[in-house]
Protein backbone atom coordinates (compact mmCIF):
# COMPACT_ATOMS: atom_id res chain seq x y z
CA UNK A 1 0.00 0.00 0.00
CA UNK A 2 1.22 3.54 -0.66
CA UNK A 3 2.42 5.77 2.13
CA UNK A 4 -0.04 8.55 2.97
CA UNK A 5 1.36 12.01 3.67
CA UNK A 6 0.14 15.60 3.56
CA UNK A 7 0.82 17.92 0.63
CA UNK A 8 3.17 20.00 2.77
CA UNK A 9 5.45 16.97 3.16
CA UNK A 10 5.90 16.38 -0.59
CA UNK A 11 8.84 18.79 -0.85
CA UNK A 12 10.83 16.49 1.45
CA UNK A 13 10.23 13.60 -0.99
CA UNK A 14 12.02 15.33 -3.85
CA UNK A 15 15.74 14.59 -3.61
CA UNK A 16 18.57 16.84 -4.74
CA UNK A 17 19.77 16.46 -8.32
CA UNK A 18 16.51 14.82 -9.34
CA UNK A 19 14.22 14.79 -12.36
CA UNK A 20 10.50 15.25 -11.69
CA UNK A 21 7.51 14.86 -14.02
CA UNK A 22 4.38 16.94 -13.31
CA UNK A 23 1.05 16.14 -14.96
CA UNK A 24 -0.67 18.95 -16.87
CA UNK A 25 -4.10 19.48 -18.38
CA UNK A 26 -7.10 19.12 -16.06
CA UNK A 27 -5.10 16.44 -14.26
CA UNK A 28 -2.87 19.11 -12.76
CA UNK A 29 -2.16 18.04 -9.12
CA UNK A 30 -2.81 21.57 -7.86
CA UNK A 31 -2.88 20.76 -4.12
CA UNK A 32 0.66 19.37 -4.31
CA UNK A 33 1.89 22.16 -6.60
CA UNK A 34 0.58 24.86 -4.26
CA UNK A 35 2.37 23.16 -1.36
CA UNK A 36 5.64 22.94 -3.31
CA UNK A 37 5.42 26.62 -4.21
CA UNK A 38 4.76 27.54 -0.58
CA UNK A 39 7.58 25.36 0.77
CA UNK A 40 10.32 27.22 -1.12
CA UNK A 41 12.63 24.38 -0.17
CA UNK A 42 16.18 24.91 -1.36
CA UNK A 43 16.67 21.58 -3.12
CA UNK A 44 19.64 21.35 -5.45
CA UNK A 45 19.35 21.14 -9.22
CA UNK A 46 15.82 19.76 -9.58
CA UNK A 47 14.66 19.51 -13.20
CA UNK A 48 10.88 19.56 -13.55
CA UNK A 49 9.21 18.35 -16.76
CA UNK A 50 5.60 19.01 -17.71
CA UNK A 51 3.11 19.93 -20.43
CA UNK A 52 1.68 23.20 -19.10
CA UNK A 53 -1.22 23.99 -21.44
CA UNK A 54 -2.06 27.66 -22.15
CA UNK A 55 -5.36 28.71 -20.62
CA UNK A 56 -5.59 25.63 -18.38
CA UNK A 57 -2.42 25.29 -16.32
CA UNK A 58 -0.77 27.91 -14.14
CA UNK A 59 2.13 26.11 -12.48
CA UNK A 60 5.66 27.47 -12.86
CA UNK A 61 7.96 24.88 -11.27
CA UNK A 62 11.13 26.87 -11.93
CA UNK A 63 9.87 29.36 -9.32
CA UNK A 64 9.27 26.71 -6.62
CA UNK A 65 12.68 27.01 -5.04
CA UNK A 66 16.29 27.97 -5.77
CA UNK A 67 17.93 25.50 -8.12
CA UNK A 68 14.67 24.56 -9.85
CA UNK A 69 14.49 24.33 -13.65
CA UNK A 70 11.44 23.72 -15.82
CA UNK A 71 11.53 21.76 -19.07
CA UNK A 72 8.39 22.95 -20.85
CA UNK A 73 6.73 22.04 -24.13
CA UNK A 74 4.68 25.25 -24.30
CA UNK A 75 5.58 28.87 -23.71
CA UNK A 76 2.84 31.20 -22.49
CA UNK A 77 2.16 34.02 -20.05
CA UNK A 78 2.30 31.78 -16.98
CA UNK A 79 5.82 30.65 -17.84
CA UNK A 80 8.81 32.95 -18.07
CA UNK A 81 10.16 33.72 -21.51
CA UNK A 82 12.64 31.49 -23.27
CA UNK A 83 15.38 33.91 -22.24
CA UNK A 84 14.90 32.85 -18.60
CA UNK A 85 17.82 30.53 -17.93
CA UNK A 86 15.70 28.35 -15.62
CA UNK A 87 13.19 27.52 -18.39
CA UNK A 88 14.13 25.05 -21.11
CA UNK A 89 11.67 25.03 -24.00
CA UNK A 90 11.49 21.87 -26.10
CA UNK A 91 9.84 22.60 -29.49
CA UNK A 92 8.22 19.23 -30.17
CA UNK A 93 4.99 18.07 -31.74
CA UNK A 94 2.59 16.38 -29.31
CA UNK A 95 3.33 12.83 -30.46
CA UNK A 96 7.06 13.53 -30.15
CA UNK A 97 6.63 14.86 -26.59
CA UNK A 98 5.19 11.46 -25.65
CA UNK A 99 8.15 9.70 -27.23
CA UNK A 100 10.56 12.13 -25.56
CA UNK A 101 9.10 11.29 -22.13
CA UNK A 102 9.18 7.55 -22.84
CA UNK A 103 12.80 7.59 -23.94
CA UNK A 104 14.17 9.67 -21.08
CA UNK A 105 16.16 7.98 -18.38
CA UNK A 106 13.80 7.17 -15.50
CA UNK A 107 12.26 10.10 -13.65
CA UNK A 108 13.10 10.15 -9.97
CA UNK A 109 9.58 11.35 -9.13
CA UNK A 110 6.30 11.58 -11.06
CA UNK A 111 3.52 13.74 -9.61
CA UNK A 112 0.08 12.90 -11.00
CA UNK A 113 -3.63 13.09 -10.11
CA UNK A 114 -5.94 10.08 -9.81
CA UNK A 115 -9.46 9.26 -8.69
CA UNK A 116 -10.10 7.40 -5.43
CA UNK A 117 -9.60 3.63 -5.85
CA UNK A 118 -12.53 1.45 -6.81
CA UNK A 119 -13.51 -1.88 -5.19
CA UNK A 120 -10.70 -3.60 -7.11
CA UNK A 121 -8.07 -1.14 -5.92
CA UNK A 122 -7.75 0.62 -9.30
CA UNK A 123 -7.44 4.41 -9.57
CA UNK A 124 -8.63 6.06 -12.78
CA UNK A 125 -6.60 8.74 -14.52
CA UNK A 126 -9.99 10.34 -15.12
CA UNK A 127 -10.80 12.54 -18.12
CA UNK A 128 -7.17 13.66 -18.49
CA UNK A 129 -4.92 10.93 -19.88
CA UNK A 130 -2.56 12.67 -22.32
CA UNK A 131 1.06 11.93 -21.33
CA UNK A 132 0.77 10.09 -18.01
CA UNK A 133 1.01 6.54 -19.44
CA UNK A 134 4.37 7.48 -20.95
CA UNK A 135 5.96 7.88 -17.52
CA UNK A 136 4.18 5.31 -15.30
CA UNK A 137 6.74 2.62 -16.08
CA UNK A 138 9.56 5.15 -16.31
CA UNK A 139 9.48 6.65 -12.81
CA UNK A 140 11.15 5.47 -9.63
CA UNK A 141 8.59 7.08 -7.32
CA UNK A 142 4.97 7.91 -8.15
CA UNK A 143 3.29 10.53 -5.98
CA UNK A 144 -0.44 10.70 -6.61
CA UNK A 145 -2.89 13.35 -5.54
CA UNK A 146 -6.06 11.37 -4.92
CA UNK A 147 -8.76 13.91 -5.72
CA UNK A 148 -12.29 13.07 -4.60
CA UNK A 149 -13.67 15.31 -7.37
CA UNK A 150 -11.82 13.59 -10.22
CA UNK A 151 -14.38 11.29 -11.85
CA UNK A 152 -13.46 7.69 -12.61
CA UNK A 153 -14.58 7.69 -16.24
CA UNK A 154 -15.77 4.45 -17.82
CA UNK A 155 -13.19 3.99 -20.56
CA UNK A 156 -9.78 5.30 -19.48
CA UNK A 157 -6.45 3.92 -18.25
CA UNK A 158 -6.13 3.06 -14.56
CA UNK A 159 -3.31 2.46 -12.11
CA UNK A 160 -3.37 0.04 -9.19
CA UNK A 161 -3.27 1.79 -5.83
CA UNK A 162 -0.42 -0.57 -4.88
CA UNK A 163 1.67 0.76 -7.78
CA UNK A 164 1.55 4.23 -6.26
CA UNK A 165 4.32 4.99 -3.77
CA UNK A 166 2.91 8.05 -2.00
CA UNK A 167 -0.68 9.33 -1.81
CA UNK A 168 -1.96 12.79 -0.86
CA UNK A 169 -5.68 13.14 -0.20
CA UNK A 170 -7.33 16.15 -1.86
CA UNK A 171 -10.77 17.46 -2.65
CA UNK A 172 -10.84 20.28 -5.20
CA UNK A 173 -12.70 21.20 -8.37
CA UNK A 174 -11.13 20.54 -11.74
CA UNK A 175 -10.20 23.36 -14.12
CA UNK A 176 -13.32 24.36 -16.01
CA UNK A 177 -14.29 26.11 -19.21
CA UNK A 178 -17.78 27.59 -19.60
CA UNK A 179 -19.66 27.35 -22.86
CA UNK A 180 -18.42 30.16 -25.08
CA UNK A 181 -20.69 32.72 -26.69
CA UNK A 182 -20.08 33.33 -30.37
CA UNK A 183 -20.30 36.61 -32.25
CA UNK A 184 -21.06 37.40 -35.88
CA UNK A 185 -17.50 36.72 -37.00
CA UNK A 186 -17.34 33.29 -35.38
CA UNK A 187 -20.77 32.41 -36.75
CA UNK A 188 -19.74 33.35 -40.29
CA UNK A 189 -16.53 31.32 -40.06
CA UNK A 190 -18.40 28.37 -38.58
CA UNK A 191 -20.84 28.33 -41.47
CA UNK A 192 -17.96 28.29 -43.95
CA UNK A 193 -16.31 25.39 -42.12
CA UNK A 194 -19.53 23.40 -41.76
CA UNK A 195 -20.03 23.56 -45.53
CA UNK A 196 -16.69 21.78 -46.03
CA UNK A 197 -17.57 18.85 -43.75
CA UNK A 198 -19.40 15.95 -45.35
CA UNK A 199 -21.79 13.68 -43.50
CA UNK A 200 -19.97 10.64 -42.11
CA UNK A 201 -16.71 12.53 -41.54
CA UNK A 202 -14.67 12.04 -38.37
CA UNK A 203 -13.68 15.39 -36.92
CA UNK A 204 -10.92 16.71 -34.70
CA UNK A 205 -11.43 20.11 -33.08
CA UNK A 206 -10.22 22.08 -30.08
CA UNK A 207 -12.04 24.21 -27.53
CA UNK A 208 -12.88 27.90 -27.35
CA UNK A 209 -15.15 30.47 -28.94
CA UNK A 210 -14.48 29.56 -32.57
CA UNK A 211 -14.39 25.75 -32.13
CA UNK A 212 -17.61 26.00 -30.12
CA UNK A 213 -19.24 27.99 -32.91
CA UNK A 214 -18.14 25.41 -35.49
CA UNK A 215 -19.57 22.53 -33.46
CA UNK A 216 -22.86 24.38 -33.07
CA UNK A 217 -22.95 24.86 -36.86
CA UNK A 218 -22.95 21.08 -37.37
CA UNK A 219 -26.46 20.46 -36.03
CA UNK A 220 -27.78 19.52 -39.49
CA UNK A 221 -25.02 17.00 -40.17
CA UNK A 222 -25.37 13.25 -39.80
CA UNK A 223 -23.29 10.27 -38.68
CA UNK A 224 -20.21 12.26 -37.66
CA UNK A 225 -17.34 10.73 -35.75
CA UNK A 226 -14.95 12.24 -33.21
CA UNK A 227 -11.22 11.62 -32.75
CA UNK A 228 -9.59 14.53 -30.98
CA UNK A 229 -7.16 15.66 -28.32
CA UNK A 230 -10.01 17.38 -26.45
CA UNK A 231 -13.72 16.93 -25.97
CA UNK A 232 -15.99 19.80 -24.91
CA UNK A 233 -19.57 20.44 -23.88
CA UNK A 234 -20.40 21.52 -27.43
CA UNK A 235 -19.42 18.02 -28.53
CA UNK A 236 -21.60 16.62 -25.75
CA UNK A 237 -24.59 18.39 -27.28
CA UNK A 238 -23.91 16.78 -30.67
CA UNK A 239 -23.50 13.33 -29.08
CA UNK A 240 -26.77 13.64 -27.18
CA UNK A 241 -28.52 14.86 -30.35
CA UNK A 242 -27.37 11.79 -32.29
CA UNK A 243 -25.22 13.82 -34.69
CA UNK A 244 -21.86 12.51 -33.46
CA UNK A 245 -22.41 8.76 -33.47
CA UNK A 246 -19.15 7.29 -34.75
CA UNK A 247 -21.12 4.76 -36.82
CA UNK A 248 -19.22 5.52 -40.03
CA UNK A 249 -15.71 5.48 -38.52
CA UNK A 250 -13.28 3.12 -40.22
CA UNK A 251 -11.66 2.38 -36.83
CA UNK A 252 -13.03 2.69 -33.27
CA UNK A 253 -16.56 2.52 -34.66
CA UNK A 254 -19.22 3.93 -32.34
CA UNK A 255 -16.45 5.27 -30.07
CA UNK A 256 -15.54 8.92 -29.47
CA UNK A 257 -11.78 9.04 -28.93
CA UNK A 258 -10.10 11.83 -26.98
CA UNK A 259 -7.24 12.47 -24.59
CA UNK A 260 -8.87 15.02 -22.28
CA UNK A 261 -12.22 16.59 -21.44
CA UNK A 262 -12.63 20.25 -20.55
CA UNK A 263 -15.87 21.85 -19.44
CA UNK A 264 -18.03 22.39 -16.37
CA UNK A 265 -18.46 20.20 -13.30
CA UNK A 266 -21.76 18.96 -14.75
CA UNK A 267 -19.96 18.00 -17.94
CA UNK A 268 -17.40 15.96 -16.00
CA UNK A 269 -20.21 14.11 -14.21
CA UNK A 270 -21.87 13.40 -17.56
CA UNK A 271 -18.55 12.22 -18.97
CA UNK A 272 -18.08 9.73 -16.12
CA UNK A 273 -21.12 7.76 -17.29
CA UNK A 274 -20.30 7.61 -21.00
CA UNK A 275 -19.09 4.17 -22.09
CA UNK A 276 -18.70 5.25 -25.72
CA UNK A 277 -16.10 7.95 -24.92
CA UNK A 278 -12.58 6.49 -25.02
CA UNK A 279 -9.79 8.36 -23.22
CA UNK A 280 -6.49 7.45 -24.82
CA UNK A 281 -2.90 8.69 -24.47
CA UNK A 282 -1.21 10.97 -26.97
CA UNK A 283 0.64 8.09 -28.62
CA UNK A 284 -2.78 6.98 -29.89
CA UNK A 285 -4.78 10.19 -30.29
CA UNK A 286 -1.99 11.92 -32.24
CA UNK A 287 -0.33 8.91 -33.88
CA UNK A 288 0.12 9.32 -37.64
CA UNK A 289 -0.70 5.70 -38.48
CA UNK A 290 -3.87 5.88 -36.42
CA UNK A 291 -4.99 9.14 -38.01
CA UNK A 292 -4.21 7.94 -41.52
CA UNK A 293 -6.40 4.87 -40.88
CA UNK A 294 -9.46 7.07 -40.19
CA UNK A 295 -11.26 7.64 -43.48
CA UNK A 296 -12.68 11.13 -44.02
CA UNK A 297 -10.72 12.49 -41.08
CA UNK A 298 -11.20 16.27 -40.89
CA UNK A 299 -8.89 18.30 -38.65
CA UNK A 300 -10.18 21.75 -37.66
CA UNK A 301 -7.64 24.08 -36.11
CA UNK A 302 -6.54 27.67 -36.06
CA UNK A 303 -3.34 29.68 -36.45
CA UNK A 304 -2.30 33.20 -35.55
CA UNK A 305 -1.40 34.22 -39.09
CA UNK A 306 -0.68 32.80 -42.53
CA UNK A 307 1.36 34.35 -45.32
CA UNK A 308 0.68 34.34 -49.04
CA UNK A 309 3.06 31.44 -49.56
CA UNK A 310 0.89 29.37 -47.22
CA UNK A 311 3.28 29.33 -44.25
CA UNK A 312 1.47 29.53 -40.92
CA UNK A 313 2.54 30.80 -37.50
CA UNK A 314 0.69 29.41 -34.48
CA UNK A 315 3.21 30.27 -31.77
CA UNK A 316 4.24 33.93 -31.59
CA UNK A 317 2.50 37.31 -31.62
CA UNK A 318 4.79 40.24 -32.35
CA UNK A 319 7.78 38.11 -31.40
CA UNK A 320 6.24 37.07 -28.05
CA UNK A 321 5.74 33.34 -27.44
CA UNK A 322 2.11 32.50 -26.65
CA UNK A 323 1.91 28.80 -27.45
CA UNK A 324 3.70 25.98 -29.29
CA UNK A 325 2.94 23.64 -32.16
CA UNK A 326 1.14 21.27 -29.76
CA UNK A 327 -0.94 18.77 -31.71
CA UNK A 328 -1.52 21.08 -34.68
CA UNK A 329 1.01 19.53 -37.06
CA UNK A 330 0.11 15.98 -35.99
CA UNK A 331 -3.55 16.51 -36.87
CA UNK A 332 -2.94 18.54 -40.03
CA UNK A 333 -0.65 15.88 -41.47
CA UNK A 334 -2.88 13.07 -40.23
CA UNK A 335 -5.85 14.58 -42.06
CA UNK A 336 -3.80 14.96 -45.22
CA UNK A 337 -2.85 11.27 -45.01
CA UNK A 338 -6.46 10.15 -44.45
CA UNK A 339 -8.44 8.77 -47.38
CA UNK A 340 -10.96 11.53 -48.14
CA UNK A 341 -9.54 13.64 -45.30
CA UNK A 342 -9.30 17.41 -45.07
CA UNK A 343 -7.23 19.79 -42.99
CA UNK A 344 -9.03 23.06 -42.22
CA UNK A 345 -7.39 26.13 -40.69
CA UNK A 346 -10.10 28.52 -39.52
CA UNK A 347 -9.43 32.03 -38.22
CA UNK A 348 -10.81 35.57 -38.22
CA UNK A 349 -9.37 37.59 -41.09
CA UNK A 350 -8.09 40.34 -38.79
CA UNK A 351 -6.84 41.08 -35.29
CA UNK A 352 -6.75 44.28 -33.22
CA UNK A 353 -10.30 45.38 -34.10
CA UNK A 354 -9.69 44.97 -37.82
CA UNK A 355 -6.52 47.04 -38.00
CA UNK A 356 -4.17 44.06 -38.49
CA UNK A 357 -4.63 41.43 -41.17
CA UNK A 358 -3.98 37.86 -40.10
CA UNK A 359 -3.26 37.03 -43.72
CA UNK A 360 0.13 38.63 -44.33
CA UNK A 361 2.41 38.96 -47.33
CA UNK A 362 5.27 37.19 -45.58
CA UNK A 363 5.80 35.92 -42.04
CA UNK A 364 7.92 38.28 -40.00
CA UNK A 365 11.44 37.22 -39.03
CA UNK A 366 10.24 37.08 -35.38
CA UNK A 367 7.43 34.65 -36.27
CA UNK A 368 7.68 30.87 -36.16
CA UNK A 369 6.80 28.77 -39.19
CA UNK A 370 4.68 26.17 -37.40
CA UNK A 371 3.17 24.79 -40.61
CA UNK A 372 5.12 24.66 -43.85
CA UNK A 373 3.45 25.78 -47.06
CA UNK A 374 3.44 22.11 -48.12
CA UNK A 375 1.19 21.25 -45.12
CA UNK A 376 -1.66 23.60 -45.93
CA UNK A 377 -5.00 22.39 -47.27
CA UNK A 378 -8.06 24.58 -46.58
CA UNK A 379 -7.92 28.06 -45.04
CA UNK A 380 -11.19 29.64 -43.86
CA UNK A 381 -12.11 33.16 -42.74
CA UNK A 382 -15.47 34.87 -42.44
CA UNK A 383 -15.05 35.92 -46.11
CA UNK A 384 -14.79 32.44 -47.58
CA UNK A 385 -12.42 29.54 -47.95
CA UNK A 386 -9.28 28.89 -49.98
CA UNK A 387 -8.30 25.38 -51.06
CA UNK A 388 -4.53 25.59 -51.50
CA UNK A 389 -3.54 21.96 -51.99
CA UNK A 390 -3.49 21.94 -55.80
CA UNK A 391 -2.57 25.58 -56.40
CA UNK A 392 0.68 27.10 -57.63
CA UNK A 393 2.35 29.89 -55.69
CA UNK A 394 0.66 32.82 -57.42
CA UNK A 395 -2.70 31.07 -57.38
CA UNK A 396 -2.26 30.47 -53.65
CA UNK A 397 -1.52 34.12 -53.04
CA UNK A 398 -4.61 35.22 -54.97
CA UNK A 399 -6.84 32.68 -53.20
CA UNK A 400 -5.67 33.90 -49.80
CA UNK A 401 -6.05 37.58 -50.72
CA UNK A 402 -9.62 36.81 -51.79
CA UNK A 403 -10.53 35.65 -48.26
CA UNK A 404 -8.68 38.46 -46.48
CA UNK A 405 -10.54 41.43 -45.05
CA UNK A 406 -11.54 43.69 -48.00
CA UNK A 407 -9.79 46.64 -46.33
CA UNK A 408 -6.44 44.85 -46.60
CA UNK A 409 -6.68 43.12 -49.98
CA UNK A 410 -5.21 45.84 -52.20
CA UNK A 411 -2.19 46.30 -49.93
CA UNK A 412 -1.61 42.55 -49.68
CA UNK A 413 -1.67 42.09 -53.46
CA UNK A 414 0.53 45.14 -54.03
CA UNK A 415 3.09 43.84 -51.51
CA UNK A 416 2.94 40.36 -53.03
CA UNK A 417 3.68 41.66 -56.53
CA UNK A 418 6.50 43.79 -55.17
CA UNK A 419 8.00 40.78 -53.37
CA UNK A 420 8.18 38.65 -56.54
CA UNK A 421 9.28 41.37 -58.97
Amino acid sequence: MPREITASDVAQCIPDNSRVFIQGGIGEPSTILQALAAANQAAKAVDYYGVSIPGINHFSPHTFHPGANFHSFFLHQNIASASDDSVFFHPLHYRDIYRFLQQQKPFDVAIIQVSPPDSKGRCSLGPSVDFVPAILDNSRCIIAECNRQLPAVQNAPTIAINDIDIVIDSDHALPSSPLSMCGDTETAIAQQVAALIDDGSCIQIGIGKLPGSILRALTNHQQLGLHSGLISEDAQALIEAGIITGEKKSIDRHQHVTGMALGSAAFYHWMAEQTQVMFRPVDYTHDQQTLAAINQFVSINSVLEIDLQGQANAERINGRAVSASGGLVDFVRGARASRGGKSILAMPATAKAGSQSRIVTQLDTNAITTLCRTDIDYVVTQYGHASLFTLGTEQRAKALVDIADPEHRDRLWHDWEASIS
